[in-house]
């Protein structure tokens, strides 16, 4: 078996794809609220910012998890490593290459 002293490439979380989605969404409807600024009457204005403010504090919330998920992953790697630096130090005392 090769063994890699690389770490594992962080696989893209679907939920940085979401965020990410929602942000384009997010300036199309700050485009189109300013667009349209003239012509909308203040409810319908307002409804657009309010949409606008909803979608930021839903892309905030996912980025926020897709960072929790990646400072977890994080974690385990160190930690993995950790233990093969650990298993490695006591690996004398099994006694050589017997494996």
């Amino acid at each position: 078996m090769i063994d890699s002293s690389r770490p594992a490439a962080a696989p893209q979380s679907p939920l940085a794809h979401t965020a990410i989605g929602l942000l384009l969404c997010a300036v199309a409807l700050i485009t189109l609220a300013l667009s349209l600024a003239g012509s909308l009457g203040t409810p319908a204005f307002l409804a657009l910012i309010g949409a606008e403010l909803l979608l930021i504090a839903a892309m905030g919330a996912l980025f926020s998890t897709v960072q929790a998920q990646g400072t977890a992953a994080d974690a385990a790697a160190r930690q993995k490593q950790r233990d093969e630096a650990a298993l490695d130090a006591l690996e004398p005392l099994r006694g050589g290459e017997q494996r």
